[in-house]
């Protein structure tokens, strides 16, 4: 179409473009080195057409001075100078006017300067007009005003009832979101670490990326990896490293590009049998495989002298405590009295008291017996510290 100039709509520029983006350097640092030479590179272009303009407006009062003393100027040789200061002020001024014109049309258009608000209004319509509580009879209004109190209760409840707490969730819940997760998912998410091929890798993720792309996916295969290096199956956490590397190559494309995990998976396999990309992939997964063999040198430490630390405690590896055999002098009741060779000697109905530690059973078997043997057993729990006088 004649008449219209669209070529300065050739160098739009979008911040997050990743084509020229090497597989080896950061998404996110890239976009924002590119937005800051943008700007950079905006500021010193507009500073170089301020002072071009500044120059010119210059020059142009020169000229209208220098017509004015031309008017009343009658020496020819003075005019001739004058006239030819004019011409190279002229010649600049069409200098400065070609290198805007060139910068305006080389310019590089962004989503901050292609467009820009030439008005903006706020409309306001009337309010409708309402029949308020003080036009209607006092009986009506005061009906009116339980029903409007009941209605904005109601509608709090509600509102309390359906909206989910607000906040990060607390540590207990995260730990019990993650254990349902994997207790519905951990089929499939066996199936995926399994999986040899990048096809049949590609075709599940395309099939459960709502399951499989989800945080506690990338936790599972995470943990995954770290439990099979302590457990010497390197090979296997060698292919697991790779699934998980694949969960974080799609997530952080996914972000980049302001779509949903599923919605990339396609494209990242496609850029990915690229040997390029592939080369920085394969970079990625050997630099997370030596974090994770670190980490499991680390983690068996701290294992080995947790274990130590509740042995020195007496505590076994379950978390319950050791049972130690006393010596019969560490086991002396206050009155001298071994408590294990007093409880042998207790009547039967007296030792399932103690073990059950009902009182109730220890009175019905002391009330059961003639009242010199209840004293002499119960001076010999005293003396034994069976049983505690008072308590």
């Amino acid at each position: 179409m004649s008449g219209f100039d669209y070529s300065k709509w050739d160098n739009i520029e979008l911040s997050d473009d990743e084509s020229d983006c090497h597989p080896n350097i950061d998404k996110e640092s890239w976009f924002r080195m590119k937005h800051r030479s943008r700007v950079e590179r905006e500021t010193r272009e507009a500073d170089e057409k301020e002072k071009l303009e500044k120059a010119n407006k210059e020059d142009k009062d020169r000229i209208a001075e220098i017509m004015e003393q031309l008017v009343e100027l009658e020496d020819e040789e003075d005019a001739e100078v004058l006239n030819e200061e004019v011409k190279d002020l002229e010649e600049a001024i069409a200098k400065r006017d070609q290198r805007i014109d060139d910068m305006e049309k080389n310019k590089k258009w962004n989503v901050d300067n292609m467009c820009h608000v030439v008005e903006e209004r706020t409309m306001i319509g009337k309010s409708k007009d309402k029949t308020t509580k003080s036009d209607l009879p006092p009986d009506l209004a005061e009906a009116q005003a339980e029903k409007e109190k009941s209605r904005a209760a109601a509608a709090a409840a509600e509102a309390e009832a359906a909206e989910p707490a607000v906040g990060p969730r607390s540590e207990r819940a995260e730990v019990l979101s993650y254990a349902s997760f994997v207790e519905t998912h951990e089929d499939l998410l066996e199936k995926y670490i399994a999986i040899k091929g990048l096809d049949e890798t590609r075709d599940l993720l395309h099939a459960k990326g709502e399951i499989l792309l989800e945080e506690h996916a990338s936790s599972y295969l995470l943990l995954s990896c770290l439990e099979d290096e302590m457990n010497g199956f390197h090979e296997k956490m060698w292919h697991s490293a790779c699934q998980s590397q694949i969960f974080f190559y799609i997530l952080e494309l996914a972000q980049s590009l302001r779509r949903p995990p599923q919605d990339v998976v396609i494209p990242f396999f496609r850029r990915i049998s690229e040997a390029e990309y592939l080369a920085g992939f394969l970079d990625a997964v050997n630099t997370f495989i030596v974090k994770i063999e670190k980490r499991a040198v680390e983690k068996r430490k701290e294992m080995d002298e947790e274990a130590k630390r509740k042995k020195a405690m007496g505590v076994s590896e379950d978390g319950e405590e050791d049972l130690v055999e006393l010596s019969a002098e560490e086991r002396m009741g206050p009155g001298g009295l071994d408590p294990v060779e007093v409880f042998e000697s207790l009547p039967e109905a007296m030792q399932e008291a103690f073990q059950s530690q009902d009182t109730e059973k220890l009175k019905a078997a002391l009330v059961g017996m003639p009242a010199e043997e209840a004293s002499y057993h119960m001076k010999r729990c005293e003396d034994s510290g069976l049983w505690v006088s008072g308590q």
